[in-house]
């Protein structure tokens, strides 16, 4: 089974629009734009089950009061990403992607720029995931970490 047919099926049709005859990236992008992590303007680059990429353009509804890109639209945009990674890395269509554990530092604020996020798999254990993702500004300056922990299992 395809990362695609998994997304198909793992998708709430009542909840969501899917595309028809799309690729993973266009597919996965349609999803974000309709839920919450489409609040961050995420643009996914890249999406494979090692590295992924996306952009986070500074907007007005990603800003936090002192003006600054809100710390909450970096968590959004790692955990995002690294979800969807994790779909790589399922077997059947009756397992499911679980957060287990998340945490972030910020490093620098972000007032105008376009911030690139990379994650990567750092260690498969089994049915046990770890992600980093790291945010980058437009000087290639990291801006903050994020790390995510992931299980696949079958819900009861």
């Amino acid at each position: 089974m395809t990362v695609l047919e998994l997304l198909y099926q793992n998708v709430p049709i009542d909840l969501f629009t899917l595309k028809e005859n799309c690729s993973l990236i266009e597919q996965a992008q349609n999803l974000i734009d309709q839920c919450h992590p489409g609040a961050t303007n995420m643009k996914v680059l890249n999406l494979t089950s090692e590295i992924s990429e996306a952009d986070i353009p500074y907007s007005q509804s990603n800003r936090a009061l002192h003006g600054f890109m809100h710390g909450g639209c970096f968590f959004s945009v790692g955990d995002t990403l690294t979800s969807i990674m994790a779909f790589f890395h399922v077997e059947n269509d009756r397992e499911r992607t679980f957060t287990m554990d998340a945490s972030i530092r910020y490093l620098r604020p972000v007032r105008t720029e376009t911030v690139r996020a990379k994650a990567k798999l750092v260690q498969k254990n089994g049915k046990l995931l770890e992600y980093v993702c790291d945010f980058f500004n437009e000087e290639n300056k990291r801006t903050a970490q994020a790390k995510y922990k992931y299980a696949i299992a079958e819900p009861r």
